[in-house]
């Protein structure tokens, strides 16, 4: 169980998808890159809330490296999850720290499809106003 990424809310599905979420999340928690990325299919398409699509490890590297320049502190809460073990909605409480200190409160949902232990598909959707 990741030690940072809590679980909260009724509607929590424990299976592979939710299992596979938390353990990325906690990579992410690290904010080492290479861990990050380590759950990504090699083709993989992450596509954010503006509707840009990064496509393979070079591409998504970009916004990691980016986010863990700028907010180098994460902790990350999982609260309602919907889907199968395969494909699902999983909704997300984070806190970033920022370089100078300040946190930024951010909430959001992504929708994840898992094959094996990767993710050949995320898309994410926040308030990018709340930066």
């Amino acid at each position: 169980m990741a030690r940072n990424c809590r679980e909260r809310g009724k509607f929590f599905m424990n299976n592979k998808l939710t299992q596979l979420a938390r353990e990325y999340w906690t990579a992410e928690e690290s904010r080492d890159i290479n861990a990050i990325l380590s759950f990504f299919a090699a083709d993989a398409r992450w596509t954010g809330p503006d509707g840009v699509t990064l496509v393979g490890h070079d591409q998504i590297r970009t916004f990691y490296e980016n986010s863990a320049a700028l907010y180098p502190g994460l902790t990350v809460e999982i609260g309602r999850t919907y889907g199968d073990e395969n494909e699902g909605a999983i909704e997300w409480i984070a806190k970033l720290t920022a370089t100078d200190g300040g946190v930024v409160d951010l909430s959001g949902i992504n929708i994840m499809k898992r094959s094996g232990d990767k993710f050949p598909d995320l898309t994410a959707y926040f308030d990018q106003g709340a930066f």
